[in-house]
């Protein structure tokens, strides 16, 4: 547990120094160095800003003129759809007066004037997730309010342009008209027509010089992307990032405090000393613990970003925790399992037997991280998550249960026809050191995939089989075995493996073709397993012996011909 912790800090402390080293690194910046990350700005050919302004003016006045000539013709005008008709040209032409004021205003005061009034809009959220969401809506705005702002000018642009080009087209039309026609009346409509064309043509020049004026300002006091950065951050961490700091700070505080705190519990108290013992109560209580420290530096969290009065890391908070209690219902049949396990009363339990990945464990401790043993691995511990060992099962095991087939320095010999002497056996690897002295390694899975018979385990056997001539006929049954027996006795009694001989047979087996068989069987411990090679050279050597002393022949396979009676 307290590996866990101690890494729990570092990892807070390592994105604490990561966060302050970008800052302080997008500070010290050398000014020399922004211009590599200037963001170009488009071509443009900016107007003069007396020039434009003095345009807005023409414009201002021709519109008052056209305006007062309209109020005089509502005035006269005595029918009222017409009057209708004049009030929605009068309402047209102070809408566009106010547009030129506003464009004014922002060259000269170089601050849009919309910036000054507030605008309140009517949302269709609830009152409680307006007031939650607003702040957080009113920062996106904020970082993105420049490109819009750009954007939205080069599209008035576009707009006011095709409008200049839609009335140039009317203007040549109603020219045309007017240079074909020989009526006066016509000729009368189509001048007035004509004049106010013109004037709705300037007004749009203006309009469009204003706007162009307006974009070319911006793209002029555009900084660098790398500057704009750097100012993002220096805000942040002035405020919100301070915030931040001390919010994540309170909360590993409070979490590590406590994590440490029953880490000291364990230690110093008897609950560290029950292990696999521990009653269900204490295990519950655990499991509360560990609810009540999450909780408990979430609170520790959102406090301190409440009492800053960072309306907008708290509604991010708050949307995170709904994200987490909104997805936690896929995952809620997972914790619940784990919980049991916690409980220990799931299918796999404390204290017992498990096999996990083909090797079978004991489960030392049920935590958030399960600690599984198994004694005759080198390296034979292994922390696992709880979440491993949902799906399987455990049982109780005997005390003189195996949990692994050999050991290090046992005599194996494998299906595979390799024989040798364990070197070193891990949860991944099994080496081998063979008669060669060379090492052969396995994967462990496989290892064991091979059936391994393991000769220093118990005890083990040389079994050999010993032929002798016919003409020992007469004594192969009795005799000669208890002859064999006496002299195997008497030569093992020189060897240091001699006192260790647990049992030897000698006895006669078979009549083969062409010599009779006795049958050697010789049982040694497997403390002895390191001279099996050399028990099994001794037997053929002692029973060669034998035969030397006693006059025993030996007999060597041979080929009898008959020759077939010739018919004449």
């Amino acid at each position: 547990m307290a590996r866990v912790t101690d890494k729990v800090f570092l990892l807070s402390l390592f994105l604490t120094t990561c966060l302050l080293l970008i800052f302080l690194s997008l500070c010290l910046v050398p000014s020399g160095q922004q211009a590599e990350a200037e963001v170009a700005a488009p071509q443009s050919t900016p107007v003069p800003a007396n020039d434009t302004l003095q345009q807005i003016i023409q414009a201002k006045q021709t519109l008052k003129k056209k305006l007062s000539e309209e109020e005089k013709n509502l005035k006269r005008e005595k029918a009222e759809v017409q009057q209708e008709v004049i009030r929605a040209e009068i309402q047209e032409i102070n809408a566009r007066i106010q547009a030129l004021d506003s464009d004014f205003e922002s060259i000269v005061s170089g601050v849009d004037p919309s910036e000054f009034s507030v605008v309140t809009g009517n949302v269709d959220w609830q009152q409680e997730l307006q007031e939650l969401l607003s702040p957080i809506l009113e920062e996106i705005k904020k970082l993105t309010a420049r490109p819009r702002e750009m954007e939205a000018l080069r599209k008035q642009v576009e707009r006011y342009q095709k409008r200049i080009y839609l009335t140039k087209s009317a203007i040549n039309s109603i020219q045309q008209h007017l240079d074909d026609t020989e009526s006066n009346e016509m000729k009368q409509e189509l001048k007035s027509l004509l004049i106010a064309r013109q004037q709705r043509q300037d007004e749009l020049k203006a309009r469009l010089a204003a706007v162009q004026q307006q974009l070319t300002e911006k793209e002029q006091t555009k900084v660098s992307l790398l500057s704009s950065v750097r100012a993002i951050f220096r805000e942040f961490f002035k405020s919100r990032g301070l915030n931040l700091f001390l919010a994540l700070t309170a909360f590993f505080v409070v979490f590590l405090l406590m994590r440490e705190t029953q880490r000291l519990a364990h230690k110093k108290t008897r609950l560290g000393r029950l292990g696999e013992h521990r009653s269900f109560l204490v295990r519950l209580a655990v499991i509360v613990y560990y609810l009540l420290t999450f909780l408990i530096a979430v609170i520790a969290f959102v406090l301190v970003l409440y009492l800053s009065g960072d309306w907008v890391l708290l509604g991010l908070a708050f949307l995170f925790l709904f994200g987490v209690a909104w997805t936690s219902k896929q995952t809620l049949p997972k914790f619940w399992e784990q919980a049991k396990l916690l409980l220990n009363l799931s299918t796999v339990r404390e204290g017992e037997r498990i096999i996990y990945e083909g090797l079978p464990w004991r489960v030392m401790a049920l935590n958030l991280y399960t600690r599984l043993h198994n004694p005759d691995l080198r390296g034979g511990m292994i922390r696992l998550p709880l979440s491993a060992l949902i799906g399987l099962e455990s049982r109780p095991f005997y005390t003189d249960e195996p949990w692994f087939p050999t050991k290090s320095g046992d005599l194996v010999e494998l299906a595979d026809g390799a024989i040798g002497t364990i070197a070193l056996q891990t949860p991944e690897q099994v080496v081998l050191d063979t008669r060669g002295g060379c090492q052969k390694t396995y994967a462990t899975l496989t290892f064991l995939g091979l059936n391994p018979i393991n000769y220093s385990n118990n005890t083990f056997a040389i079994i050999m089989d010993f032929g002798i001539d016919y003409a020992c006929q007469a004594d192969i049954i009795r005799t000669v075995p208890d002859l064999l027996h006496a002299h195997i006795i008497t030569l093992l009694t020189e060897k240091e493996y001699g006192p260790d001989l647990v049992e030897l047979v000698v006895d006669f087996k078979e009549a083969a073709s062409s010599s009779l068989n006795l049958l050697i069987f010789a049982r040694f411990p497997g403390s002895q397993a390191a001279n099996y090679f050399a028990l099994s050279r001794f037997f053929q050597q002692a029973a060669v012996d034998a035969c030397t002393k006693y006059g025993w022949g030996i007999p060597f396979t041979q080929v009898t011909l008959h020759q077939a009676d010739v018919v004449s």
